[in-house]
């Protein structure tokens, strides 16, 4: 919100940004988490990998040490993939934290870079996994310690470590090696004592025509109807009724939602829309909706909350509500699932 009064061109709107991003990733980890302890699918997009790359190397620079030289090249051409772009920052810590380890006596110089390569049919002769095709490679390379040859052939087993007990678990490359994998790619690594390692991580390029990689979304309409309001936190009623108001709606809002049926219940055709969350004592969101539906069956109820097992959006459709949000939304989310609730479209009829 602070974001969008502040002036596109100032230092502070890039601060701001990066600080947003920064919030964002750690949501993205807890539900990367959430996805490796249930075995969900991952959340895979078009990715332009140089982008990706260079966002996470933004975060990654300040905690390596100075005496590490990062050299940086992105690709010149088309580099999209179809990723998880959590899966891409955790490939990229696992491999430079390595490499940081590697060169933690004397420095060095720590180079990534991606390109373009087609793999035929000759090329599994040497690497019999992999499959041919068009190819987005990324490579990181260091002038560490290197490894013999009897720890290079280890390198992607679980729990295998050179590291002292207490600085590393041996779970990070087979990490790596894992995600690549699922990703249906291949990794490569090359090292010598003394001389360095590099490792290739070879991705499926995507067709670059259904990237939609920096297009910037066109800021949706508000309009002039009445909301209610629900949220126990009073921290969120206050965000969230300014931007609301912002969007030009009339709102009335309540952190109980006892109150609120009470509100609803004695001015029902006042209210276009209900936003509620989930999650409140006494009643919850879905037990709300209830309440409300009996009063007035056609007001339109949107469901707002952040991770939840228990939630499904078959179980929402299933209570009569019309849009299911995932907390964090951002503003033009919000706004566009308003305005499609109000103007009849639902998440069902969305598919």
């Amino acid at each position: 919100m602070v974001l969008e009064d502040v002036d596109p061109g100032g230092p502070e709107h890039r601060r701001l940004e990066l600080a947003l991003k920064g919030a964002k990733r750690g949501r993205d980890l807890v539900k990367q988490i959430l996805v490796f302890s249930r075995h969900a699918e991952q959340d895979r997009k078009l990715l332009a990998l140089s982008d990706t790359v260079e966002e996470a190397l933004k975060l990654l620079r300040p905690i390596l040490p100075s005496t590490i030289e990062m050299v940086w090249r992105r690709s010149e051409g088309d580099d999209v993939i179809l990723a998880d772009p959590v899966h891409i920052y955790q490939i990229l810590m696992n491999l430079c934290t390595n490499a940081a380890y590697a060169m933690r006596d004397k420095g060095g110089i720590l180079r990534l870079g991606i390109s373009r390569v087609i793999l035929t049919e000759g090329d599994r002769a040497s690497e019999p996994d992999i499959t041919p095709g068009e190819y987005v490679v990324l490579e990181v390379r260091d002038t560490g310690r290197g490894m013999e040859p009897e720890t290079l052939e280890r390198v992607f087993d679980p729990f295998f470590t050179t590291k002292k007990q207490g600085e590393g678990t041996g779970l990070g490359l087979s990490v790596v090696h894992g995600i690549v994998k699922s990703f249906g790619g291949h990794i490569t690594v090359e090292s010598e004592p003394a001389k360095g390692t590099s490792f290739s991580i070879y991705l499926p390029k995507a067709d670059e025509r259904l990237c939609t990689v920096g297009k910037h979304t066109t800021p949706v309409a508000g309009g002039k109807e009445r909301i209610l309001l629900v949220d126990d936190e009073d921290i969120m009623i206050a965000l969230d009724e300014e931007r609301l108001t912002g969007l030009g709606y009339e709102v009335v809002a309540s952190t109980s939602s006892e109150e609120a049926l009470e509100i609803f219940r004695k001015t029902p055709d006042r209210f276009d829309l209900v936003i509620t969350d989930y999650t409140m004592p006494n009643l919850t969101g879905i037990d709300l909706a209830a309440q409300l539906l009996m009063i007035k069956p056609t007001i339109p109820i949107v469901l707002w909350t952040g991770y939840n097992e228990a939630v499904s959006r078959e179980r929402v459709q299933k209570a009569g509500i019309k849009a299911f949000l995932m907390k964090p939304s951002d503003k033009n989310t919000l706004a566009a699932t308003i305005r499609r609730v109000l103007d009849g479209e639902t998440d069902e009829r969305r598919g």
